[in-house]
């Protein structure tokens, strides 16, 4: 009997090596994560492109908005404010979304100063502020320029793969559109 059961063994095992039924099963479990993981990482990639894009798309908005006016009043720059939060929806933009508005001349002098600066959850420039990056190869003595920058600090809600918070900045320069100058009044 025990040669029997031996034969019988060998004759079970040799059908469990032929048997492919749990083959796909197997190859599923194995490949699952790797193809769960990749797809984890590329909406995480694209919530941040999608956050950048609309960081950048936020600038030129608001600082086009701001250049087709003649003048400015607090009440204007606070809805360029809620319209620049609203542009970045769905993403939160509480204190992470920081906007910055000026307008900046050239000078005689060939040196670009601040005429006029408001800041959402950023500091303004102060009055006659020089802006380095403004040249006259840009405007020439005696234009302005509308100057926007923008940095949002942004968290992916799936936190894995990218870093904890990247940080978006752009900068945008608009030539008025309604004179030489914006003029900034208070309301």
């Amino acid at each position: 009997m025990g040669i029997l059961n031996r034969l019988a063994d060998c004759v079970r095992l040799r059908g469990f090596m032929k048997d492919r039924r749990g083959v796909s099963a197997v190859e599923f479990a194995l490949i699952a994560p790797i193809l769960i993981m990749t797809y984890l990482a590329l909406a995480e990639l694209t919530l941040g492109m999608m956050a950048g894009r609309r960081t950048s798309h936020l600038a030129a908005t608001v600082g086009d908005l701001a250049a087709q006016s003649e003048a400015l009043t607090d009440a204007n720059i606070t809805d360029l404010w809620a319209i620049g939060t609203s542009m970045l929806q769905p993403f939160t933009a509480g204190s992470d979304l920081k906007v910055r508005l000026s307008c900046v001349t050239m000078g005689t002098d060939k040196v670009a100063r601040v005429v006029w600066s408001d800041g959402h959850n950023i500091a303004e420039y102060v009055d006659g502020k020089v802006i380095t990056t403004i040249t006259t190869d840009q405007i020439a003595a005696g234009e302005s320029l509308v100057l926007t920058e923008v940095e949002y600090d942004y968290t992916s809600p799936i936190g894995k793969f990218l870093p904890g918070e990247t940080t978006f900045k752009d900068t945008f320069y608009h030539h008025p559109r309604n004179g030489t100058a914006i003029v900034r009044k208070a309301s």
